[in-house]
C-alpha cells in the first residue's frame, strides 16, 4: 500500500507544469519623469549643502558679535535748578506743558484789545486783528513743540529698552537665536522699532516746519506793513506836503510878536 502511494506522488511530481516569471513592464514616460525627478531632488541636496557651508564659513569668520555691541545713546534733559525765571518752561520741556501754562508763565502777556478808538477805520482794525493772530499763532506753535519735545523725552527711554532687549537677541550666541525664525522674528522688530522712531522723528520735524512758518508770516507781516507804508507815503505824499506848506503859511502869515 505505502509503495503505491509513493509511486502515485512521483508520477504527480513527473507531470507539474513548472512555474515561469513574468514578464517586466517598462513605461518609458514614467521612467523618464522619475529619473527627472530624482536629479532634481539630487541638484537640490547639493545646492543646500552648498548653503549650509557657506553659512558655517561665515559664521567662524564672523567669530564673536560682542565687538558689535554699542552702548546706548543718553537723552540730556535741561536742568531747572539753574534758572530762576525761565526755571517753569525748562521744567515743562522735560515733563510736558499740555495746557501752555508753563510757557505764558514765562513769555510776555499779551493785553487784549478790550476797547477801540472810535474813530479807527476798518482797515486799521484790520490789520490790528492780524498782528493778534501772528501772536496767537506762534504762542499755540510754541506751547505744542514744547510739549511734543517733552513726550518725546519720555517716549526715548522705552524706544531705548527695546533697542536693547532686540540688540541682546542678535548678539547672543545661543544656536535657537539665530534660526530662520528666530532671525526673521528680529528682522521684524527691527523694522517695528524703525518705523516707530520715524513717527517720532516726523513729529518733531513737523512741529519744527511749524515754528518756521509762524517765523514766516510774522516776517511776511512786517515786510508787508513796511511796504503798505511807503505805498501810502508815495500816494498821499503831495496832499500831505500841500496841507503842510499851506499850514505852514497860515502860521507864519497870522503870526504876532507877544
Amino acid at each position: 500500500m505505502c509503495r503505491r502511494v509513493l509511486l502515485l506522488a512521483i508520477a504527480l511530481c513527473t507531470l507539474a507544469v513548472p512555474a515561469h516569471a513574468q514578464f517586466v513592464v517598462i513605461d518609458p514616460a514614467n521612467l523618464v519623469q522619475t529619473t527627472m525627478i530624482a536629479y532634481r531632488v539630487q541638484q537640490h541636496y547639493t545646492e543646500l549643502r552648498a548653503q549650509y557651508l557657506t553659512v558655517l564659513r561665515m559664521a567662524q569668520r564672523l567669530g564673536s558679535l560682542d565687538r558689535f555691541r554699542t552702548p546706548p545713546i543718553a537723552l540730556t534733559s535741561h536742568d531747572p535748578s539753574r534758572w530762576d525765571f525761565g526755571r517753569p518752561w525748562i521744567q515743562a520741556l522735560n515733563s510736558g506743558d499740555p495746557t501752555g501754562s508753563a510757557y505764558f508763565s514765562t513769555a510776555l502777556p499779551l493785553l487784549r484789545p478790550t476797547t477801540m478808538p472810535p474813530t479807527l477805520s476798518a482797515a486799521a482794525r484790520q490789520m490790528l486783528q492780524r498782528q493778534y493772530a501772528t501772536v496767537e499763532i506762534t504762542d499755540s506753535v510754541a506751547t505744542m513743540g514744547g510739549h511734543q519735545v517733552a513726550l518725546a523725552r519720555g517716549y526715548h527711554d522705552q524706544l531705548q529698552n527695546a533697542v536693547e532687549s532686540l540688540q541682546s537677541d542678535v548678539l547672543n550666541p545661543g544656536s535657537q537665536y539665530h534660526e530662520m525664525t528666530a532671525i526673521l522674528d528680529k528682522i521684524a522688530a527691527g523694522e517695528l522699532l524703525g518705523r516707530r522712531q520715524d513717527m517720532l522723528s516726523n513729529q518733531l520735524l513737523s512741529h519744527a516746519l511749524e515754528q518756521l512758518l509762524a517765523r514766516g508770516k510774522r516776517l511776511r507781516d512786517t515786510e508787508a506793513a513796511t511796504i503798505n507804508m511807503q505805498l501810502v507815503t508815495w500816494r498821499d505824499a503831495r496832499a500831505a506836503n500841500d496841507a503842510f506848506v499851506a499850514g505852514t503859511g497860515d502860521a507864519l502869515r497870522t503870526w504876532r510878536q507877544p
